[in-house]
């Protein structure tokens, strides 16, 4: 009980703080976006630069760490394009975005700053590097999957041109300022790139925020987002099937591999990755969705649904493990 006053219970009080603010018109229109996008441009890239650049190589090579997380993200994409292509008869590239949904979580906006509210700064390490390998995976095998359905529907015979499909998957993994920030930490930290002293003050005050910031954020959003309910453009059925895959079977996915397969010795690391998976769905998933025009109206159901479910698993999860 003492964890659930010392960690849980903080961290979605938070939340709770941006949802009254939304529900009592504390903040002026937007205040989600433009939190959003503080966090998602300056503060997260900040907080993920310093803790990486000041990360012991050894740690930014856990060969163990890395293998757990291609697993999870791996097996729950699969799985979960096999169950609705069998059972609910969904057609490619729409399967995709269904794998998407399960296996891709809100690491960005909860998961990073959960693990900095509930375990210190040095918890941003794991969750970073968890970040950027579901990113490489999960992004890459979506965009993948409609720049070949685009290709497959050209009526007329071209030759398909591979290198704009994979011009346009590197921009999307590399180039946004999470990975950037990531891939930038890795290198000052792996070829010891001096880096100004100013540079890594600027860092350590701006990075804190984004935790605060994201979780405040997360309230808001979810206080301004309940017309959503009012879509019935879904199926009991499949919602449930995410939900069940999404926060209850990657999760014990995860602690069989951090335990039994793929021991840590670390015990930051383990709990870091079994709460990354048992993350709600990320909201970046929309953002495919709209843009390849698919699940567009389903999609930020689930994503609103399932962080309203994670509240609770999420907390049983910390309970347990801390």
């Amino acid at each position: 009980m003492g964890v659930m006053f010392e960690v849980v219970i903080p961290i979605f009080a938070i939340i709770l703080c941006g949802f009254l603010a939304e529900r009592l018109s504390l903040l002026p229109a937007g205040g989600t976006s433009s939190l959003n996008y503080f966090v998602y441009y300056f503060a997260l890239p900040a907080l993920l630069f310093f803790s990486l650049s000041t990360a012991p190589v050894s740690q930014i090579a856990n060969f163990n760490f890395i293998m757990i997380n291609l697993i999870i993200a791996l097996s729950g994409f699969i799985l979960t394009v096999l169950i609705f292509l069998l059972v609910f008869k969904k057609k490619f590239p729409d399967l995709s975005m269904y794998g998407m949904i399960t296996s891709y979580g809100n690491t960005g906006f909860l998961g990073i700053p959960l693990l900095i509210a509930a375990f210190g700064q040095e918890a941003a390490i794991p969750a970073a590097l968890a970040t950027f390998i579901y990113d490489i995976v999960i992004i890459t095998i979506v965009i993948a999957s409609f720049e070949v359905a685009k290709s497959l529907m050209n009526k007329q015979g071209e030759k398909v041109n591979v290198v704009p499909m994979f011009a346009s998957i590197a921009k999307s993994v590399l180039l946004n300022p999470i990975n950037a920030s990531l891939l930038l930490g890795i290198m000052v930290a792996v070829l010891q790139i001096p880096i100004p002293e100013s540079v890594y003050v600027f860092t350590e005050v701006l990075g804190p925020a984004a935790g605060p910031t994201a979780l405040f954020a997360l309230g808001l959003g979810l206080a301004s987002e309940r017309s959503v309910f009012k879509n019935k453009e879904y199926h009991v059925s499949e919602l449930i099937t995410l939900l069940f895959l999404k926060l209850i079977f990657l999760p014990i996915l995860a602690i069989c591999l951090v335990y039994f397969a793929f021991p840590l010795d670390d015990e930051l690391w383990a709990t870091s990755i079994i709460i990354l998976s048992a993350l709600p769905t990320g909201a970046l998933v929309y953002v495919f969705a709209d843009k390849y025009n698919s699940l567009v109206k389903q999609v930020p159901l689930y994503v609103l649904i399932s962080t309203l479910v994670s509240i609770i698993t999420i907390s049983i999860f910390l309970i347990v493990l801390v």
